[in-house]
Parts: structure tokens; sequence; C-alpha cells
């Protein structure tokens, strides 16, 4: 399943789908709501390459992504098909930069590599991109404790009766 950190607005209540600290009961169950709505929209639907992603160069980078996502079993939906390639294009740039400052060198004429800079801004923007798709290891591990809560928040206390 998938899972990122979400605002959605109800009315004028803002539900975040990963959310630490106690929440309510209608809380619980309005995040549940949100999550399965979430995991039916992504059924079928197929995130696909875009020209301008071609244009980028960053095809095998966005064939990369995808593969791995397919792997992991993480539901895309249509929507999340422009972030994923802005991704592979991202990915691209920077691997581009990296191999520029490698063959230029970290300093020309005596100054810093302008590619340095360049590098560091895509690198930020890779981390966000996959932070948002859900594919870096925090988000993973904040997916699985967000499952672990849940799941153990379903176990009874077999000693509750007893104590009451």
């Amino acid at each position: 399943m998938f899972s990122f950190y979400i605002k959605i607005f109800k009315g004028d209540n803002i539900i975040k789908l990963e959310q630490k600290g106690h929440i309510t009961k209608k809380e619980k169950a309005d995040k549940a709501q949100v999550k399965s709505i979430m995991k039916e929209q992504a059924t079928g639907q197929e995130v696909k390459l875009l020209e301008v992603t071609k244009q980028a160069g960053a095809e095998s980078f966005f064939n990369l992504l995808s593969n791995v996502i397919l792997e992991a079993d993480i539901d895309l939906i249509t929507l999340d098909e422009f972030q994923l390639n802005l991704l592979a294009i991202n990915l691209q740039r920077f691997a581009q930069c990296e191999k520029n400052i490698n063959e230029q060198g970290l300093m020309i004429d005596g100054k810093k590599n302008p590619l340095v800079s360049a590098s560091n801004i895509y690198l930020k923007n890779v981390i966000t991109l996959f932070n948002e798709l859900g594919l870096s290891r925090n988000a993973r591990m904040k997916q699985l404790l967000n499952q672990i809560q849940t799941e153990s928040e379903k176990i009874e206390d077999p000693f509750k009766d007893l104590i009451n």
C-alpha cells in the first residue's frame, strides 16, 4: 500500500494521513477512509512517460524508477505521473552535473565550478520528490510504523476485562 504524508481538506478540517500522537476515533476512521479511497483510485491506473522526460534524456531513469515502484508494489495514480517524470528529469540532470564536475573538477579558473550549485539543487529536488512519492527509506519506515500502530490498535488486551 502506498502511503505518504498529505493534508486533505474536509470541510474546515485538515486530515493528516501520517500523524504522531493521540488521534480520535473519528480521525482514525477518516484516515482509514481516505487511505482506502486512495488505494482504490490507484487500482488499474498507469503512470506514463511524458514527452518532456524523453526530451530531457531521462527515459532510462523513468524506466528504472517505474520498475522499482512496480517491484515494491507501490500504488501511484495518474496524478503522480508528473512528479515521477519530474523525479526522472532531476535524476538525469543531477547525474549529468556530477559527470561534468568529475571531468572539469570542483574549481574552474580558481572559482567554484557553477555545476556544484546546480548539482546541489537537483539533489535537493530529488530528495524532496523521493519523500513525496514515498520512495525514501524514511517514508517507507513511516508507512511501516503506521501499519504496525494500526495493527496493534486492533489487538485486544486480554487483561483488560480482568482489570475492569
